[in-house]
Formats: structure tokens, sequence, C-alpha cells
């Protein structure tokens, strides 16, 4: 927790040290989750840090040093913000942006992350897809990856595969996953794939008929639209980017959202074992995707960049 502290201090320190110095046109910083002010055009893609203390993350959120710690922070981006005056603010989902409203009284434009849909969109044949329940994700706390082995247990039939990066940090969290999967009997139908190539991602989401999501607090979610490109039906929290943003707020037509264990279950179930669903949801789904497409986001923010460079220099 303290390098943490430390690092976003240092970035605050280098963000100030660019602002300040000649020859910038214009200064677009892409971690505005760490710091939204200074720069001309701050990106926020999660949880502001000053505002985390209210959320749920990765088990600390209301611990007394994380509070002083946001509190003390807030305080220094505010003096910030009076020196420089206000920037551009742009966040990753309209989730993001309801918390910025909420506790930075702030305005800010959704533009949402860029997607390689068409890499995606290759492989996306849904006829022929195996009883196979896929998840992407970091092995790391706060993913809510141990929730797998308890839904597989509950569907009693299908593969579920993790597949996702690994580092130092995640050896904790593989032995527990680990652990669990053998003590539930589940090591023929949970399987961990670790810092898989690209070709075999792709190989396993061309053959699975469902993405299932775990992070509870996620800002957006763009495995989850990878994993729709390639025509996985996503099932996920019902919280957050992924249900605002992603699935619209519309139960079974971009997707399912769950708000428990059993519910999520019983879904996987139904779209394992329902043929036309899953394919009629997977068409849709399929075309969602094409929403966050990488062209888009580039445009967007080409076109920020460029209004905002000539009202710097009229």
């Amino acid at each position: 927790a303290r390098s943490k502290v430390s690092l976003t201090f240092l970035f605050l320190f280098k963000l100030l040290q660019s602002k300040l110095e000649d020859g910038k046109d214009v200064i677009m910083n892409t971690c505005g989750s760490l710091i939204d002010a200074v720069a001309d055009i701050s990106y926020v893609g999660a949880v502001p840090v000053r505002t985390i203390y209210y959320y749920p993350q990765s088990g600390y959120s209301h611990s007394t040093s994380l509070k002083l710690f946001a509190n003390v922070y807030n305080a220094h981006i505010q003096c910030l913000q009076k020196v420089f005056g206000d920037n551009i603010l742009l966040v990753n989902s309209c989730f993001i942006q309801q918390i910025v409203r909420k506790h930075l009284k702030r305005n800010s434009t959704v533009v949402y992350p860029p997607v390689d849909v068409e890499q995606f969109n290759n492989v996306s044949d849904i006829r022929s897809r195996e009883d196979i329940v896929v998840t992407m994700s970091r092995f790391r706390e706060g993913k809510n990856l141990y929730v797998i082995p308890q839904i597989a247990k509950l569907v009693d039939h299908g593969k579920f595969i993790v597949i996702g990066m690994a580092d130092e940090e995640s050896e904790i969290v593989l032995k527990k996953l680990t652990e669990t999967i053998e003590s539930m009997g589940l090591s023929r139908r949970v399987e961990l794939l670790v810092n898989q190539p690209r070709r075999r991602l792709l190989e396993i989401l061309s053959s699975a008929k469902v993405y299932l999501h775990t992070q509870l607090m996620e800002a957006f979610g763009i495995a989850i639209v990878e994993a729709m490109a390639a025509g996985c039906v996503p099932v996920v929290p019902r919280y957050g980017g992924p249900w605002l943003d992603i699935l619209s707020c519309k139960q079974g037509f971009y997707g399912f959202s769950y708000s428990n264990l059993k519910e999520a279950a019983e879904i996987i179930k139904k779209l394992l074992n329902d043929e036309e669903l899953r394919r009629s949801v997977a068409l849709k789904v399929t075309r969602r995707a094409s929403k966050f497409d990488s062209k888009i986001f580039e445009r967007k923010i080409v076109n920020i960049v460029s209004r905002v460079y000539g009202h710097k220099n009229i």
C-alpha cells in the first residue's frame, strides 16, 4: 500500500513537471483515476483514487488508513484544480460518470475504451460451440475469481476455463484457486490457463458458449466486449460498467446479469442447454460489440484533442 501511495505522488510530480515545461501543445493524462486535474484532458478509466473509500476494493474499502489517504489526497487535487482551473474530463463508462458526478461534482464525457473488435470477429462463428464457460482475467485479488468453482459446482456440467496473465503477485490467488478446485472435486471441469499465447485465447473463445465475468467493481470490462465479439454470450454481475454500459441494463438482450451465484448458475445452465436461446442472443451480442470498436474511440479522441488544441491556439 505504501509503494502505491508513493507511486501516486510520483506520478503527480511528473505530471506537474510536464505541465510547467514549455513546448507542450496539449497534455492528455490517461491515468485520470489517479489525477483528474492539471492535464488539459484527463481520461478516467477506473474509480478515482480519491473516491475509492466509498466502494469495495479488495476488502479494504473501509479501512481508516485508506479513508485518511483519500481525504488528504482529495485536498491536494482540489488545490491543484484551483491553480490550473477545470480541464476536459473523459470517462470510460456511464458508471464512472455517475461516480465522478456524485463525489467529485464534475461533468464529464463518456468515451468508451478501444476494443479490437475485428480481431475477435474473425472467430465469431456461433453455430458449432462446446459446453465451455470462459473467463478472461488477470489472476489478482479483487477479480473475485474464487466464485468460479462455486458456480461450476452449481451448474454440474460443462467445462469452466479461466485464462489470463499472472506475475509474482498472482501466486497467492493461483494457489488458493487450485486448492479450492481440488477440494471441491472439480479438477476435470475447472481449468486454469496461465500466460497463454494469443492464438490459444482465440481458440477457446471460438469454442465457448458463455463468457462469465466475476469482478464486482468493474468500470467497463474490455474482456467482456472481446468475448462478445467472438460470439460468447456474457454473464456479468448486475452492477458497474458491464451491466450499465455493455448490457445497457437489458436482461437477456445483449447478455445476462446475476445478483448471486445461484442466479449465475441457473443462467449458465439455461444457455448451455437451450441452443436456440444461446444462438439468438449471440447474434445480438456480436452486433453490440461493434459499438465499442477501436476506430470509434480514435475518432472521438482526435476530435476532442483537436478542439482543445484549437481553443488554446486562438
